[in-house]
């Protein structure tokens, strides 16, 4: 084979990296640079997740089903995040509340609060008021970091967990502004404030002391959008570096499409927000999950899809090949276009055309799951490259590296005088 047919090759088989990246079942990637090392962490057991998104992922099914599957293959690393406390229509699988005088305060209903990652807070109102944060199933002993905020005034929470050991919280430094600090209890934990002008919580991280297994965060506000982010204080940047997640999820546009945007415009958030993400945390792995399909009307036999719906998830994965990152199509793991309405009647899909059952959720966080492990199945497959004798010229020619296989394809070219085509195979 001739040195230029390689080279010709190669740059076909880089092309062919771009437009045709599937992974497994509707995952894609498009150069994501930190996939080797999301690979090592599935292939470690030591699996960090994060997934920001609107409703579908406050209601924390599909997130949970995502957190179970990896989990029953990588072991129980912990609860993940919990909400600061409980917030009318917002779920957790994992954690419950109770609570006496603390008031919830949400980006959804309140957009000037100063918040932190997730867009909620929770206030004490009173002297002596209590929050307790739950289990709803048996854990280990959690290691928590929970984001705090304080005056210079302000005095500690006072806090005792279920084995009786005390603790106290308070912001490393009492300046007002949103920071970690990290505690190891066994739950229920009952939190006690004093009522400090300022101080405020914005959630609580935990993960098993021991630091193995996996462990999925669902951070999602119901009617959230990706320009939310905007009315975060930017400290939520310095937080999200030091959480150190292997991969980060985004998972929006189900409410973009339902009302008239400039495409351009979510176009340039989102890669400012991925940008943002590049920054504060180089070592992760980003995954775009475009807006599943959904309908405003369901007449007909497909129904009808909002009018920016198509236009929205094309310009998701757009990004994720401008921006190098992981993609999820949710339409296509539903089954493609015109598939709503068939979830609908398997009793997968809610009556509204847009959100899903528990049973559905159940399936989709499943399939995202077992995408995701897949990645770790190609990484692991031996790298090859097929010799080929040069007077052969109707014999192709396997060009493999550790970055393709790693990526999970290969690429065959042709090496006929004139055939310049590669073909990705998997």
């Amino acid at each position: 084979m001739k040195m230029k047919e390689l080279k010709r090759c190669s740059l076909f088989w880089a092309a062919s990296m771009i437009s045709i990246s599937a992974f497994a079942g509707n995952l894609s990637n498009f150069q994501e640079p930190n996939t080797s090392q999301l690979v090592k962490s599935i292939e470690q057991h030591r699996l960090n997740v994060v997934q920001f998104g609107d409703s579908h992922t406050a209601a924390d099914y599909m997130s949970n089903a995502l957190r179970t599957t990896l989990q029953n293959n990588l072991g129980n690393g912990g609860m993940g995040w919990g909400m600061p406390m409980y917030f009318s229509g917002q779920r957790l699988t994992r954690f419950g509340y109770d609570n006496t005088n603390w008031q919830p305060i949400s980006i959804r209903t309140q957009a000037n609060e100063n918040y932190t990652l997730g867009g909620l807070i929770a206030r004490p109102e009173s002297d002596g008021a209590t929050l307790t944060i739950k289990a709803k199933q048996q854990e280990q002993l959690q290691e928590i970091t929970v984001s705090i905020r304080q005056g210079a005034e302000d005095s500690d929470f006072q806090g005792v967990d279920s084995r009786g050991e005390h603790f106290h919280l308070s912001a490393p430094v009492k300046d007002n502004t949103w920071q970690l600090q990290t505690f190891k209890a066994r739950l229920p934990f009952t939190i006690t404030a004093p009522h400090n002008p300022q101080s405020a919580l914005g959630g609580w991280w935990a993960k098993n002391a021991t630091g193995s297994g996996a462990v999925v965060s669902a951070l999602g506000i119901n009617g959230a959008q990706l320009q939310s982010w905007s009315n975060w204080n930017p400290v939520w940047k310095k937080q999200l570096g030091k959480l150190k997640f292997d991969l980060i999820i985004l998972a929006y546009g189900t409410n973009e499409a339902y009302s008239y945007h400039d495409l351009e415009q979510e176009k340039q958030i989102l890669l400012s927000r991925i940008h943002d993400i590049r920054e504060v945390s180089p070592s992760s792995a980003i995954l775009i999950v475009s807006a599943p399909e959904s309908l405003k009307d369901k007449s007909g036999e497909c129904g009808v899809r909002p009018s920016q719906l198509t236009a929205f998830q094309a310009m998701q994965r757009e990004v994720a090949s401008q921006a190098h990152t992981l993609f999820w199509d949710w339409q296509e793991a539903m089954g493609g276009n015109c598939s709503m309405k068939g979830w609908m009647a398997r009793g997968d899909a809610a009556r509204d055309g847009v959100h899903f059952s528990a049973s559905g959720y159940t399936k989709l966080g499943d399939r995202l799951a077992n995408d995701i492990l897949a990645l770790a199945s190609a990484g692991s497959k031996v790298s090859m490259t097929k010799q080929v004798d040069s007077h052969s010229s109707t014999k192709p020619v396997l060009v493999a590296s550790s970055q393709n296989q790693t990526a999970g394809f290969a690429s065959i070219c042709g090496i006929d005088e004139g055939d310049n085509s590669c073909k990705v195979i998997h």
